[in-house]
């Protein structure tokens, strides 16, 4: 599990992450076995594909110090979350990797512009994700891509998606294997366990407006029972943006940010991590946020600069 976010500044962008790699098993939950014992019509034994439902998938252990944040060229920066690895490399020397290759000619590479840039980045990653479909699934994995554009003397934050994929069942031609979007409107960009922090942000119908308009259309159908024609109609204005768009226009950004100085954001990064790292020592769940925390800026005209998190700390033990 990870926490990993990008604030955008009037001179550039903050970036933090967390380092704890969380191994995840399966298991079975001592109180759902008792709930479905109790409401078992048998107790002398147990259907297989129950149990095998039974199990789920949950956080057994974490480790430290895993690299998340690492900068990609001199104005550019990526934190990820998701998997650690891809075909038994670690993500962040895969990208140091790729980062290096497409960096061989400076000259050409700071020519580009920034959709190229990532168009060439994802193309990439998609060659090694399709190397490791052929021997295991691959689970979904985000970057946060942070940038300063000179050239359009803008920050930008970008998200860039390995969806996930089956290693039987994937098409590698499907062109959404690897994506990007640009996340730069939304001012801070959140991944990993940052349900809360989000909707403490934008509110809670940022990230539920899917199934919330799921929820209305059932409701309807399942109601008022439309055929045909009908049925359609509805489907489609329900699932219109347009039929909430009002309402969450209201709940989104619950919080209004104004522009904020570099100190700042990196603050605020900060403040980000830390609400999410207090908040689970009160949740059910092992903690799967924290360890060495990265935090670093990418300046407009320093570039990248790491604010803490990137040496060596003195030991403990002595």
């Amino acid at each position: 599990m990870t926490f990993i976010a990008s604030v955008i500044a009037k001179e550039g962008i903050a970036m933090v992450a967390d380092s704890f790699v969380t191994t995840v098993e399966h298991s079975i939950d001592r109180k759902d076995f008792i709930d479905y014992l109790s409401k078992s019509k048998t107790k002398k034994s147990i259907p297989i594909t129950d149990l095998i439902d039974l199990f789920q998938r949950r956080a057994s252990h974490t480790r430290n110090f895993a690299d998340k944040l690492f900068q990609f060229d001199k104005f550019s920066a990526i934190a990820t979350a998701g998997s650690a690895y891809i075909n038994g490399i670690e993500i962040k020397d895969i990208v140091k990797r790729i980062a290096n290759d497409m960096q061989i000619d400076e000259a050409i590479y700071y020519a580009k512009n920034i959709e190229d840039i990532l168009k060439e980045f994802c193309d990439k990653i998609k060659t090694e994700v399709l190397e490791h479909l052929k021997k295991y699934d691959c689970g979904e994995t985000d970057f946060i891509f942070s940038h300063y554009n000179r050239a359009k003397d803008i920050p930008q934050i970008f998200l860039i998606k390995i969806k996930s994929l089956s290693k039987d069942k994937h098409d590698t031609a499907d062109p959404d294997i690897v994506t990007f979007n640009d996340r730069t409107h939304l001012k801070i960009l959140t991944d990993g366990q940052d349900g809360f922090v989000d909707r403490l942000i934008f509110g809670s119908l940022y990230t539920n407006t899917v199934e919330i308009t799921d929820h209305f259309l059932n409701y309807i159908l399942k109601t008022c029972k439309p055929k045909g024609a009908k049925k359609k109609e509805i489907i489609d204005a329900v699932n219109h943006f347009d039929f909430l768009q009002k309402i969450v226009s209201k709940d989104v950004f619950a919080i209004k940010f104004r522009q904020l100085s570099l100190q700042e954001a990196s603050d605020l990064a900060a403040l980000l991590i830390k609400i999410i790292m207090d908040i689970q020592v009160y949740t059910e769940k092992i903690p799967t946020v924290g360890g060495l925390i990265r935090l670093a800026v990418i300046h407009k005209d320093t570039g990248f600069n790491w604010i803490s998190g990137d040496k060596i700390l003195p030991s403990k033990i002595i």
